[in-house]
């Protein structure tokens, strides 16, 4: 008797070490891995893109930081009848080394010769594009550029989502803005079943162009406006909230709260001049939950991965819970035992430091 109660003494102790372990491995992930399981969109107006910015090497290094920021960002007015300068940027963000990146770009738009391309940068690591983007069919010439349209998913997440990216004419922002349901809704009859609809760009929607207080198709309660009206997105002297994020009523369920602008002056300590030279736009960005797709480890299968499945896991190697009690397979590494590196495994993906790719 005594023997047994020793056993289960030093057993127990030894549980809330496991524990105590397991917490801190979460607690450290959580100050240093910022949202789990979430996926950042962008959009930024690289003003006036072309050979010239592509032949600067300060530039192109910004530029190529402020994309590794975001998971899939919306890039506008690129103007390269060369057709050089997309692949250069290209190659000098994934020249950062890993998650590597990928594009898909527009044919060139717009009713002069004076005319832009959108593209899509992603981050080919966690994003996959789904099927062809197109251009937005235009048959009425409602649009300066025609909106570009694409379809993404988070590839280890529940995120799927339809982009509707838009550079518009200045002196049409109005009527422009308050036509961008025509092309929500034309989406909508492509992807039948998809809720988010995530409008993002520079619409030009404030100041000389557009009255950010007036009534609008886009301020329905079927739209909400991440961007709000007290943002600036310019990085000169005008203060005035050109660039937006709109997204479909249900995608709200997804968005995690967290949007703004990037001030990557501040953050990469620039002056004025290197500022402008990048562009007179700062980037937006909005943060949206991507639940994991479980492949294994949710022990107490509520659908989530947590650290109470890897503390679970932990009690039931400790032999202080059956397999009555937890729900899916455990063994994590794959190497066909259940043991407490299993639970370590467990706790360091929830804290961001394995991906799905490291466990079983």
């Amino acid at each position: 008797m005594v023997n047994m109660e020793s056993n289960n003494f030093w057993r127990g102790h030894a549980l809330n070490i496991i524990v105590g372990i397991l917490l801190i491995l979460l607690f450290v992930s959580v100050a240093s891995a910022g949202i789990e399981g979430s996926i950042k969109l962008g959009a930024f107006n690289l003003q006036m893109f072309g050979p010239t910015k592509a032949s600067n090497p300060e530039v192109m290094n910004i530029l190529s930081k402020i994309i590794r920021n975001y998971d899939v960002i919306a890039i506008e007015e690129i103007r390269d009848q060369s057709q050089t300068a997309l692949p250069s940027l290209n190659n000098s963000v994934n020249s950062m080394g890993s998650p590597q990146y990928d594009y898909v770009v527009s044919e060139r738009l717009g009713r002069t010769t004076s005319k832009e391309q959108y593209a899509y940068f992603y981050n080919t690591q966690k994003i996959e594009l789904i099927g062809n983007p197109y251009v937005f069919p235009d048959s009425e010439d409602l649009f300066e550029r025609e909106p570009f349209v694409a379809n993404f998913k988070a590839k280890n997440g529940s995120l799927d989502f339809i982009s509707i990216t838009i550079h518009t004419k200045p002196e049409n922002a109005t009527q422009e803005i308050n036509d961008l349901p025509v092309v929500v809704d034309d989406a909508k009859q492509r992807y039948q079943g998809e809720d988010d609809f995530i409008i993002m760009g520079d619409l030009n929607a404030d100041c000389d162009y557009f009255d950010e207080n007036s009534q609008s198709p886009l301020r329905s309660i079927e739209y909400f406006w991440i961007i709000n009206n007290s943002v600036d997105t310019t990085t000169k002297s005008t203060i005035c909230t050109y660039d937006r994020i709109i997204i479909t009523t249900p995608a709200k369920n997804d968005f995690t709260g967290d949007s703004g602008v990037f001030r990557f002056d501040t953050v990469y300590n620039l002056t004025y001049e290197n500022t402008t030279a990048v562009s007179d736009h700062y980037p937006i960005y909005a943060d949206f939950w991507s639940t994991p797709q479980l492949k294994t480890g949710d022990i107490n299968g509520n659908g989530q991965l947590t650290l109470v499945d890897a503390i679970y896991l932990a009690k039931h190697v400790g032999g202080f819970i059956g397999y009555e009690t937890i729900y899916a397979d455990g063994d994590i590494n794959g190497d066909g035992k259940l043991t407490l590196v299993d639970a370590i495994y467990l706790a360091k993906h929830v804290g961001g430091f394995i991906g799905y790719e490291k466990i079983y």
